[in-house]
Parts: structure tokens; C-alpha cells; sequence
């Protein structure tokens, strides 16, 4: 088939691809200016849902796949010979799986995202040192080593002593934003 006896059929798809490949090439380029945007969609046009379900294929970024694999199979199907009937299928079955590879693409990098927030939780029972001195009544702070590398958080003490600048404290409890901790016993300091 040649491009001087192509249908408004075959042009169709062909202008169904190509305006599906802008759409999608426009999403990605634009993507990378939302990501840190709060917005009531999950960043890819689809609504948020707790439970997975129809929502979670029911997305811009999926029906814009669907038509880019649709309108392109479709149409060089159509170029190499097929019939109108089978062409459409062939355009069907391709669309689905590009929704398919969307989604798997989309999760994949889900899972490489890290949660880069501190649960206060998760520190109790580390070791810690004093960074500014802590009094029975007045919070200081401490240096306490995470996954995600040291971090100076606020803390306070029921011990009756000051805690000094540089002294090893165990975190015993977190409340409120706060970390409770103890002085580490002398014994201790020797097995860290």
C-alpha cells in the first residue's frame, strides 16, 4: 500500500497514534515538573484509591497508552495488509498491552521510592550521643544515626543528672515529636 491510496480509515489510526504519542511525550516531559505537586489525582491523571480496582486503570497516562498502541499497530497493519477487522484487533490487543506495560513501569518505580521521613518510633533502643546538653526540665538535643544518615533530633530526660554535650544516652521512648532517653551506663561506653 502506498501513501497515495491510503483511506481516511488508515489516517486515521495514523493521526490517532501520532496525537497519542504528543499527549504522552507532553505527560512525560511534564511529569517531571509535577512530581512535587499536591494535587487530588495520583500524577498520572488517575483518582486516588486505596484498594486498587477499576480507578487504577482508569487514568489518563493508560488511555493515552492504549490509543498511542491502538492508532500505531492499527495503522501499520493496515500498511503491510491486513483487513480492516483484523487490523482493529491486532490495534486492540496491542493497546491492552501497552496499558499493561504502563502499569507494571509505573509500579516498578513505586517500589524503588523510599520513604525518606524518621518514625521517632523505629529509634528506640539506639545509642545516641548528646549534641546540646539536656536537663531534667529543659530538652537538648541529640545525634542519632538512621538509614538515612545522622540526624540532630530534640530530646528530653526524666534522669535526675544533666546530660552533657557528648555523653552516650540510650533512646528509650518517643512522644509527641519528642525522644526520651537515659544515660547510657559507664560500662556500656567501652562496647560501642
Amino acid at each position: 500500500m502506498t501513501l497515495e491510496i491510503l483511506t481516511v480509515w488508515d489516517w486515521a489510526h495514523a493521526v490517532t497514534g501520532g496525537v497519542a504519542t504528543l499527549i504522552f511525550l507532553i505527560q512525560t516531559l511534564g511529569s517531571a515538573h509535577d512530581s512535587d505537586s499536591d494535587t487530588d489525582t495520583d500524577g498520572d491523571g488517575g483518582f486516588h484509591s486505596d484498594g486498587g480496582g477499576l480507578y487504577e486503570y482508569l487514568s489518563v497516562r493508560n488511555l493515552v497508552a492504549f490509543f498511542m498502541g491502538y492508532g500505531w499497530v492499527t495503522f501499520v497493519a493496515l500498511l503491510v495488509g491486513f483487513g480492516k477487522s483484523a487490523a482493529s484487533l491486532c490495534g486492540l490487543v496491542s493497546g491492552s498491552l501497552f496499558v499493561m506495560g504502563s502499569l507494571f513501569i509505573v509500579r516498578s518505580f513505586m517500589k524503588l521510592r523510599e520513604d525518606g521521613s524518621i518514625r521517632l518510633e523505629e529509634l528506640v533502643g539506639r545509642s545516641a550521643s548528646v549534641y546540646i546538653a539536656i536537663g531534667e526540665l529543659s530538652p537538648g538535643k541529640i545525634m542519632v544515626d538512621t538509614k538515612h544518615g545522622r540526624v540532630e533530633l530534640s530530646a528530653r530526660t526524666k534522669d535526675a543528672s544533666r546530660l552533657s554535650s557528648g555523653q552516650l544516652v540510650t533512646i528509650v521512648g518517643a512522644d509527641e515529636g519528642i525522644l526520651w532517653v537515659t544515660a547510657l551506663p559507664k560500662n556500656e561506653h567501652t562496647k560501642n
